[in-house]
């Protein structure tokens, strides 16, 4: 009964934060210029999270359907790790077959706000055309608007990748502290515009 209250609070909480769902018959049709991860932490060994992991398995899962030539990975060396979050999920995500000549790493970024000025640097610097590059954005659904929200005010055109069965939904108690930091998240971030 106490779990069932907690996911039924935790998704509450959630909802206002994630973007509408995109399925993936959905996304094969919508090309992209890159698919971007964004970083989730890494553990006390300087590896992957579950979180991590999640974005990870999602980003190569999109990879597979070819709506991208390129992959960033963006995250920086957080929690004193010797070994940037980009580096870890980069890794990751040649293990699941993403090709190394398909990846870029963006290893500094430290917030969302920076993984989106600093995938703009990389990108944007690159682009062929004035529009403003199509990006798919990795990340669970809890954090999907904020990212979103950052990378159009940093000069992209992006989709956000929906998770169907991440982690968010299947454990109410870390959801619900990922759902608390993301809205103060949010309240930091439009005091910073």
């Amino acid at each position: 009964m106490r779990r069932r209250l907690l996911h039924t609070l935790a998704q509450a909480a959630a909802r206002p934060l994630a973007c509408p769902p995109s399925a993936p018959a959905r996304a094969a049709g919508l090309a992209a210029d890159a698919i971007i991860v964004l970083g989730a932490g890494l553990d006390a060994r300087a590896e992957m999270t579950a979180a991590s992991r999640e974005r990870v398995d999602a980003a190569a899962a999109l990879w597979r359907l070819q709506v991208a030539t390129r992959v960033v990975v963006t995250g920086g060396k957080t929690r004193g790790a010797a070994r940037s979050e980009a580096e870890v999920m980069g890794e990751g995500l040649l293990a699941r077959g993403v090709p190394a000549e398909a990846l870029l790493l963006e290893p500094l970024a430290m917030t969302t706000r920076d993984n989106a000025q600093r995938c703009a640097e990389l990108l944007l610097s690159d682009a062929r055309s004035t529009a403003p590059p199509v990006v798919w954005l990795v990340t669970q659904p809890f954090h999907g608007r904020r990212a979103r929200w950052l990378f159009q005010k940093a000069g992209f055109a992006p989709m956000v990748w929906h998770i169907v069965d991440s982690l968010q939904y299947r454990d109410p108690g870390q959801a619900l502290q990922w759902t608390v930091r993301e809205y103060l998240a949010w309240a930091k971030a439009l005091t910073l515009r």
